[in-house]
């Protein structure tokens, strides 16, 4: 465990946890044991919680406005009160085996009883609010509800409300979780939280699994090539089928044409052509580089930005046209009028 001198730089020698291992150690809270996290908001140990599938109720406690502690912990009485309207009967006198006399005292039992079956939250606000927040935790889970609850990392004022209703709390039984989302000042009333707190941390993941690429692949220059993709996307034949403005590898140590749309699985690529193609040198250029791409065994379907304008869906029967066809078994391949077979 860390111990945290004033002053001190702890940001890299916290303990570091994977969400996972966060939920693990969050599952084995006792009733009235507090745990600090740095690097997650509220949500993100919900998020950990949920996905790590803890058999433990948790609540994530609403501190939005946190004008004082007894703001918060009302706030606080309220959803619990109304967590335990929903849960009834399961807490009714006849109907909670595992609720034993000694976790819910039966007096406000009854009474809690009599006012859910009306649907009225089980809340009394003439009650101390002590006996009144350790019956509604048991009533609400009896092996002791997590709350979770953010504390500002930068304003002092905001965080000592949270804090000190959450301290409140875990002296009459809650296992108490106080999310930081950044390394507060280890000065008050930061100080109270900071001592063993953990840092939330993941492990090293390969580039490409952190790289998120755009949405669209094609040259941002072309509408034409934007269109086709589009179209190609929404086509539930040819959909994800074709990749654009991709490498392909052909023959040789030369430079590797970059290809406007390629199908890999039937080896195919479609170019789409302005008029700067119709001139030389980019007329015989974009020859060479046909016949480099047969040699690879790709097909090669040249169409015009006047094309695709004038009829986009066209353009798409074109594609879809040679992609049947490459699909086919070489076996059935013939031309019209072939007679050589």
């Amino acid at each position: 465990m860390v111990v945290c001198r004033s002053g001190e730089s702890t940001a890299t020698t916290r303990p570091r946890l994977t969400p996972a291992a966060l939920a693990r150690r969050a599952a084995g809270l006792a009733r009235g044991e507090r745990l600090t996290v740095i690097g997650l908001t509220r949500d993100g140990v919900g998020e950990a919680l949920a996905a790590g599938e803890v058999d433990r109720a948790a609540l994530l406690v609403a501190t939005e406005d946190p004008r004082s502690s007894a703001a918060v912990i009302d706030r606080l009485l309220d959803d619990l009160a109304e967590l335990a309207l929903a849960r009834w009967p399961d807490w009714r006198d006849d109907a909670a085996p595992d609720v034993s006399a000694s976790d819910v005292s039966a007096p406000w039992r009854k009474a809690a009883a009599t006012a859910a079956a009306s649907g009225r939250p089980p809340r009394f606000r003439r009650m101390a609010r002590a006996l009144e927040c350790g019956q509604l935790l048991r009533a609400v889970d009896p092996g002791s509800v997590i709350l979770v609850a953010e504390v500002d990392p930068v304003s002092p004022a905001r965080a000592r409300a949270v804090i000190e209703a959450l301290e409140w709390c875990a002296g009459h039984g809650a296992a108490c979780l106080f999310a930081l989302p950044a390394e507060p000042p280890d000065t008050p009333p930061y100080d109270r939280i900071l001592y063993g707190a953990v840092a939330i941390g993941r492990a090293k993941a390969p580039v490409a699994e952190r790289f998120i690429a755009p949405r669209s692949r094609a040259h941002p220059a072309s509408e034409s090539e934007r269109r086709v993709e589009a179209a190609l996307a929404g086509d539930p034949e040819l959909a994800g089928l074709f990749a654009g403005n991709e490498l392909v590898a052909v023959a040789g140590h030369g430079r590797q044409p970059r290809v406007d749309l390629v199908c890999r699985r039937h080896r195919i690529v479609v170019e789409i052509d302005g008029p700067e193609h119709q001139a030389s040198p980019k007329f015989g250029q974009d020859r060479h580089r046909d016949y480099e791409l047969l040699v690879a065994g790709y097909l090669v379907l040249r169409l015009t930005n006047d094309e695709v304008a004038a009829d986009l869906q066209r353009a798409v029967e074109k594609i879809r046209a040679v992609v049947r066809l490459r699909r086919l078994p070489s076996t059935h391949l013939s031309f019209a009028g072939d007679t050589t077979r």
